[in-house]
């Protein structure tokens, strides 16, 4: 079974399920150090599970993303919490599971545009507390902000939202086509406490949207595996 039979792709609309978690290591050769292991973790899974790798540009920190086409709960957290764990084992000293969540669909956006897409930020958007509505409302939001744009952000390919499963937050996978590509969307987009890559009233509205937290996570990856 070749590995790239397996791989991960946040746009791919047959996944019904996923499991993420990121990891923050001290310094980069302790980040090297676990890379391996998550790497060799994200190719030997079953037929049926996707998986990926990801290197944060900006930071010494490693995502692991695992996939599936059905609905399979008891599994998804375990691979994941599995292979982080194994990984940095050698490293404990140095490294620190931030987060992990298991998500599910919510929505999905296109600019039409092509490409392998170079990079993949993820945000990671927190709720106030944890509310499935309030996940799927501002999922809607976003989604009409995108379509809303006279043209889309330079760079940005596709965007794939996944409401997590403890109601807690939203994940939004997006594409572009590079890390540069997404900072200078940022600079000329930002506003206020909520920075975004739009500064249109219907960003406005995602921002000041109810029950949804200031802080949040914005992170730019490079597939390494």
């Amino acid at each position: 079974m070749s590995p790239m039979s397996n791989r991960f792709n946040p746009a791919d609309h047959d996944i019904r399920l996923l499991a993420a978690g990121r990891v923050t290591f001290a310094s980069p050769a302790a980040l090297e150090r676990a890379l391996p292991s998550l790497i060799e973790h994200a190719h030997a899974v079953p037929t049926g599970t996707l998986a990926d790798v990801y290197r944060d540009v900006d930071a010494d920190a490693l995502l692991f993303v695992a996939a599936w086409r059905v609905v399979r709960f008891e599994a998804a957290e375990r691979t994941v919490v599995d292979a982080i764990a194994h990984a940095i084992e050698p490293v404990r000293a140095d490294a620190s599971p931030a987060w992990i969540d298991v998500a599910v669909p919510g929505g999905a956006w296109t600019s039409g545009r092509s490409g392998p897409g170079e990079c993949l930020v993820l945000v990671r958007q927190p709720l106030e507390k944890p509310n499935a509505i309030i996940q799927t409302s501002w999922i809607d939001k976003v989604l009409l902000a995108l379509n809303g744009d006279a043209e889309p952000p330079d760079g940005l390919i596709s965007a794939n939202f996944f409401a997590t499963h403890d109601e807690a937050s939203v994940l939004n996978f997006a594409r572009w086509t590079s890390a540069d590509a997404h900072r200078e969307a940022l600079a000329r987009g930002h506003y206020g406490q909520h920075d975004s890559i739009g500064a249109s009233p219907l960003w406005r509205v995602t921002r000041e949207h109810p029950g949804i937290r200031a802080d949040h996570e914005v992170c730019r990856y490079e597939p390494v595996s």
